[in-house]
């Protein structure tokens, strides 16, 4: 779905009005993300993109804070966490990706959106996932340094054959090539990717993915005050019109 001049407009003086109300001056909050790819960073250069316009979102919310969404990438973040630097907040990520399944080492708001990773093959070559096993007869394609739970542990025991490249675009290349037999990418970027190269048919998703999630907000210990101006906020966002719009924009499948 392409962004209308409505949804511009509707968006606009939403955050006009908004911004109007809020005469007292903020305090500056970094919103960290790592993930650099569609519909969460669409142009990292002019800052548009799904995690751009959620830290928009809560400038508007918000009486307190401003938000500015900055890109770091993972490692960087993990060295920033472990020597307690990390003067903001993170976006889209959940607590089993930062060893905190009980959600007791980090504050973790109410969900911002699901997501799920799809198992992705050539229609013409259709593969149904049912656990990583499932995979070793074929090649399997994966983002240079991203690890996959399951697979990653057959690649190392020569199980799996895995060829790596720079992104997510160029594992569906690389499908579309017949270079690789399978791949696992996110559905929001999977569908965001598709929508606009309009070659979504050429391609076999999984009934089964290999992964469900909810993506979160992290907020460390220390932040509670800005934990506890932004949870309400995200804990209703599910009834945000103009959330649900900007949603509509990028993750409509």
């Amino acid at each position: 779905m392409m962004v209308t001049k409505e949804l511009i407009l509707v968006i606009f003086f939403y955050f006009c009005f908004s911004f109007s109300s809020q005469a007292v001056e903020k305090i500056a909050v970094n919103v960290y993300v790592y993930h650099l790819k569609p519909p969460f960073i669409t142009d990292l250069k002019n800052e548009k993109g799904l995690y751009y316009d959620f830290s928009t979102l809560l400038n508007s919310e918000s009486h307190k804070y401003s938000f500015k969404t900055v890109f770091i990438p993972r490692k960087r973040i993990d060295h920033m966490i472990k020597q307690k630097k990390l003067n903001g907040v993170l976006l889209g990520v959940n607590p089993i990706w930062f060893k905190d399944k009980a959600e007791t080492k980090y504050l973790w708001t109410s969900t911002v959106f699901t997501d799920q990773d799809e198992v992705i093959s050539l229609k013409d070559k259709p593969i149904e996932y049912s656990e990583p096993s499932s995979l070793e007869k074929y090649v399997f394609g994966g983002v240079r340094g991203f690890y996959y739970y399951g697979i990653n542990e057959l690649v190392t025991k020569k199980r799996i054959n895995r060829i790596d490249t720079i992104s997510e675009q160029a594992l569906l290349n690389m499908l579309i090539s017949k270079r690789i037999d399978s791949t696992i990418i996110s559905q929001s970027t999977f569908g965001y990717i598709t929508r606009r190269s309009k070659n979504r048919d050429l391609f076999h998703v999984s009934l089964i993915p290999h992964d469900r999630y909810a993506r979160k907000v992290m907020v460390l210990l220390k932040d509670k005050a800005i934990f506890e101006d932004i949870e309400p906020i995200i804990k209703n966002i599910d009834n945000n019109k103009v959330w649900s719009e900007i949603l509509l924009t990028y993750l409509d499948n």
